[in-house]
């Protein structure tokens, strides 16, 4: 389990209880409860996956699960921009549904163009720089990106910093002979 989905197991999702518990259970992360059978309630992810694990109660799918085939279409439209996403943590979320319920939501074209998005958003910051043959870059801001796809482009990132950085090296070396 990566960072992000161990984050992402704090989100509230809704439940419906097969048990009762008419008191309030006192998690670091809030109060939950109480429970009572075929009563809707929030709780963590985390919690909502080990209940249902024990047969004590269904997980009901978050509502912005229906809108992907939109959003999907949308981000199709727009190959410039990242559209807002429909949940700060919905791929893991996507995948912890689909891990426990052993059912595939189809998104993989969103994710895919998303990612490729951020991509061509990093080629372009490090052309820029190189074609304007600057030492430093400067403040970068990606719009309506996750914390996970952040971390998938962040091995991109730090391998184009060190290129480029060898670039420069090489640029200063090869000045530096003229000098001398």
């Amino acid at each position: 389990m990566d960072v992000c989905e161990f984050i992402a197991e704090d989100d509230l999702i809704e439940i419906v209880p097969t048990f009762r518990y008419d008191r309030q259970l006192n998690l670091i992360t809030g109060d939950f409860g109480p429970f009572r059978p075929s009563v809707p309630v929030k709780v963590p992810m985390w919690l909502a996956i080990n209940l249902h694990r024990q047969n004590k109660c269904s997980i009901i799918s978050p509502t912005w699960i229906n809108d992907l085939p939109k959003l999907q279409d949308a981000q199709a439209q727009e190959m410039n921009r990242l559209l807002p996403p429909p949940n700060e943590h919905w791929r893991e979320t996507l995948k912890l549904l689909e891990q426990e319920f052993g059912r595939s939501i189809q998104c993989s074209e969103l994710i895919e163009r998303r990612e490729a998005i951020l991509k061509k958003s990093v080629h372009e910051l490090f052309r820029e720089a190189y074609d304007k043959n600057q030492m430093f870059i400067g403040d970068v801001t990606l719009d309506n990106a996750t914390s996970a796809e952040l971390i998938l482009v962040k091995e991109m990132i730090a391998k184009g910093f060190k290129r480029l950085q060898e670039l420069r090296r090489n640029v200063l070396l090869a000045s530096n002979r003229k000098h001398y």
